[in-house]
């Protein structure tokens, strides 16, 4: 082992070493500054300096640590800082400890597919908000998708990622081969397609406990990839829906122009192969609340970051018609937002508005600080779906999501003071005024 303990004692605690390979070390450690466990890896920089594979680890190397503190996403591993002493380089990160999802890509230990479906669409989620930032990953397997102890899945490792707005020049020869699509072995710049075909390899891995391919070798694997074969998803699980059965086999397509061509296509075509829910809020599963949320005015303006945030804090309430969610004059200071039907607003009996999806309730009690009383009736029209915000879960929020939420709440009182302005309009032309 490396002399860790020593360098670091200042600041953290080594506890133990979590695993080891070609380029260094990962520890578990305790920042006693911040507080918390963190990860540690570790890469000796003697290593950076050998002829045979130095360039290479050195460019993977530097693609980790000019991430650091760039990319925040609740499904990326948080990468906090990096360094270097006179031994090595280090880099703290976030510390994930449920293992990763190779431990489901068996076929005796297959996830439900409801909970692949979830997990394969934060991935792609994570992926285009990598995407966005000019990155691509380059080496996607179940390998490098952790898992915390309560299922949340977390890409990891941007060593080989290809920096689209870099003049420096890149690693190519990168990847694991079952997860490399056939335009890698024909020297085609690498696109979004490559990211996408590698997700597809997980899915289907995932959902069978199988690659997609008969060969065994890497001969006849590459073989297989460049005749663009591979066994149909139905052959090896009979059960799996023809919506996922088109989503997966869309994204691992041989032919790129045939492959989903974003992100967002194949987190679509993912929900669309969600069961349909008997339930009229269809927001059982993360996958539906985030598209839920995405296509709703209110969050407009919301980064995807700040929506799985709202999703963690939120809860999804469901009213009949005719129920009330409260009553003028009692206390609360939640915030609503519906996702589905309508509500009418009323005041001393008398109704003040009609509000369907997309629309806010209840900020008034939220930004008043010095009263938190209701001052109108909320009731159902019909069946419908709200999203409550604590207060307090919100005021306890990223300083980014505040600032998304106090975006929005400005909108809704421009929209508020608008209307009333055309209802005082329409009564002075009524009277005569």
């Amino acid at each position: 082992m490396m002399a860790a303990q020593d360098v670091f004692r200042s600041r953290f605690e080594i506890r133990q070493q979590l695993g080891a390979g070609g380029m260094g070390e990962v520890h578990l450690a305790y920042d006693s500054f911040l507080q918390r466990e963190v990860a540690i890896k570790l890469t000796k920089l003697e290593l950076l300096k050998d002829p045979e594979v130095g360039d290479r680890m050195q460019k993977m190397w530097l693609n980790e640590t000019r991430l650091a503190g760039r990319l925040r996403h609740p499904h990326i591993v948080e990468v906090f800082e990096a360094g270097t002493t006179e031994e090595f380089g280090y880099l703290v990160m976030e510390y994930v400890s449920g293992g990763t999802l190779k431990q489901h890509s068996r076929s005796n230990a297959l996830l439900p597919t409801e909970q692949v479906i979830e997990d394969i669409y934060k991935v792609c989620n994570a992926l285009d908000y990598a995407n966005k930032m000019g990155l691509l990953h380059r080496d996607i397997k179940p390998a490098n998708i952790m898992l915390t102890d309560d299922h949340t899945v977390k890409v990891a490792d941007f060593g080989t990622a290809y920096f689209s707005a870099s003049e420096e020049t890149q690693v190519f020869e990168v990847g694991t081969l079952p997860f490399m699509p056939p335009e890698h072995f024909r020297q085609w710049p690498p696109t979004i397609q490559l990211d996408i075909y590698a997700v597809g390899i997980v899915a289907y891995q995932l959902l069978t406990g199988n690659l997609p391919f008969t060969a065994v070798t890497f001969d006849g694997l590459l073989k297989e990839k460049l005749a663009g074969s591979f066994v149909p998803l139905e052959d090896r699980r009979s059960d799996i829906s023809p919506e996922l059965r088109f989503a997966v086999h869309c994204a691992i397509h041989p032919d790129p122009q045939v492959r989903y061509g974003s992100w967002q296509a194949f987190c679509d075509g993912l929900s669309f192969a969600l069961p349909q829910l008997s339930r009229p809020s269809e927001v059982l599963f993360d996958t539906a609340r985030f598209d839920t949320l995405r296509r709703l005015s209110f969050f407009s303006d919301f980064g995807d970051t700040q929506l799985w945030e709202t999703i963690r804090l939120s809860r999804w309430l469901d009213f009949s018609a005719g129920q009330t969610v409260f009553d003028e004059g009692s206390s609360g200071d939640s915030v609503y937002v519906i996702a589905k039907g309508e509500a009418a607003v009323t005041r001393g009996g008398a109704e003040l508005n009609r509000l369907g999806p997309g629309e806010c309730i209840g900020e008034i009690a939220y930004l008043d600080q010095e009263s938190h009383t209701r001052t109108a009736t909320i009731g159902a029209l019909s069946s419908l779906v709200l999203i409550e915000i604590p207060a307090t879960a919100l005021r306890n929020g990223s300083a980014e999501l505040q600032a998304a939420f106090g975006r929005a709440f400005m909108r809704v009182m421009v929209k508020r003071i608008r209307h009333g302005d055309e209802r005082f309009l329409e009564l002075l032309r009524k009277t005569g005024g």
